[in-house]
């Protein structure tokens, strides 16, 4: 399908969806971000249409459709658009026991109803705020500020986290991830005029020898709830040749804990759909004390988080980023293996429904259907969705 020119990508969309619908830039960085008007998420792709927005995907990184907050969505509408992009991974937080599973092969089982988060969300705000249908699906990681909120509770603030991109130190790493946002932020009550004021990390947040380049970009968050993104697709095209020619060949381990002997993956990801090149997850502290951080072959500790320090200085200058203010009724996708992107400062305790964050994320792995349901193999399935899961037949019913 031809998308190199807005005329060719306003074209297919008003053959396939309308004549009703419409794009425009997300922000003013052009090369990544695209809204998409006029598309309703509750109705079925047909194929065609499938491979039109996976192909607005490739080409734009981040893409978000508005105005899906109609009374008929639910969340197995995400969940089925999700499979379209990959199989949907649960997440560990859904399960009473994942560590046990993991460790001794006990069998799973699922957080009992008045633990899980939606039971949690809709005890801060019951008469404003109740979660969507579906929001329990194992594969639907809830993304809020409302579980332990409350009227009568005292107002908390986290700090940002660390540039990164979801889940990328498994030998299969997410290819995309996406939100549907039920509540946003509308308050502004920091000095600045902002939802909240930029909190200082902790020592030990960055490694202490951090150029200052760097860290002033790593700590330019925004503060009214945004998801911050940087372009690693434009970011590596826009280095001279030689320099690229040279990251072509560099391989990195990954690797969940530091003594683990990890994987070797490339540290250039091309797009088998466009033959596209960027850089995947450039970045060495990329889940802080949690992950172990990224190596390059054949360089020790230090120098790897050098070379990884001078890459995510270059993919997080201006020209690269974009803050993305999310809007209720939104579903926005992005790619992991063409961008990072960071959590903001947030509320993390409110007292009124108007701080709130909803949002709803499904993260994939694996390769696009254009057709529903998938046909993942099942040896395929078990080596790298775990727990192994499929989305419910009923999701993919008109």
């Amino acid at each position: 399908m031809n998308l190199k020119t807005t005329a060719d990508i306003e074209l297919n969309l008003k053959r396939l969806f309308g004549q009703e619908t419409s794009t425009a830039p997300l922000g003013s960085n052009k090369r990544m971000g695209r809204r998409i008007f006029g598309v309703d998420l509750t109705r079925p792709l047909i194929e065609e249409q499938a491979e039109l927005i996976v192909g607005l995907l490739d080409r734009f990184k981040v893409i978000s459709f508005p105005d899906q907050g109609s009374p008929s969505f639910r969340v197995r509408h995400l969940e089925r658009l999700a499979n379209h992009f990959g199989a949907p991974i649960p997440h560990p937080k859904n399960y009473a026991n994942y560590i046990d599973y993991k460790k001794k092969k006990v069998p799973l089982a699922l957080l009992p109803i008045d633990r899980q988060t939606p039971t949690l969300c809709n005890q801060a705000f019951p008469e404003t705020l109740q979660c969507l249908d579906d929001a329990n699906s194992p594969a639907v990681y809830i993304v809020t500020n409302l579980v332990g909120s409350g009227p009568d509770r005292e107002e908390e603030i986290m700090g940002g986290l660390h540039w990164h991109t979801d889940i990328e130190f498994e030998p299969t790493p997410l290819s995309t991830s996406m939100f549907y946002v039920q509540a946003a932020p509308t308050t502004r009550n920091s000095p600045e005029g902002h939802w909240v004021e930029n909190i200082p990390r902790e020592t030990g947040f960055y490694h202490p020898d951090s150029a200052a380049d760097l860290t002033e970009r790593r700590n330019d968050l925004p503060l009214n709830g945004e998801t911050a993104y940087a372009d690693t697709a434009a970011a590596y095209a826009d280095l001279p040749d030689d320099q690229r020619d040279a990251l072509d060949n560099i391989m990195i381990r990954r690797r969940l804990r530091k003594g683990d002997p990890g994987w070797l993956i490339p540290l250039v990801y091309v797009n088998p759909r466009t033959g596209e090149k960027s850089l995947h997850s450039p970045i060495w502290a990329s889940r802080g004390k949690n992950i172990a951080p990224a190596e390059v072959d054949g360089m020790s500790d230090d120098e790897s988080r050098l070379f990884f320090d001078r890459l995510e200085a270059h993919i997080l200058k201006t020209k690269y980023r974009y803050d993305h203010v999310h809007k209720t009724g939104d579903v926005t996708i992005w790619s992991n293996f063409s961008t990072v992107h960071n959590a903001p400062p947030a509320k993390s305790i409110i007292n009124r429904p108007e701080d709130a964050r909803l949002m709803y994320r499904i993260s994939c792995k694996g390769e696009p259907r254009y057709s529903l349901p998938r046909d993942d193999d099942d040896a395929w399935v078990n080596d790298n969705i775990l727990p192994p899961y499929r989305s419910p037949a009923e999701y993919f019913e008109a």
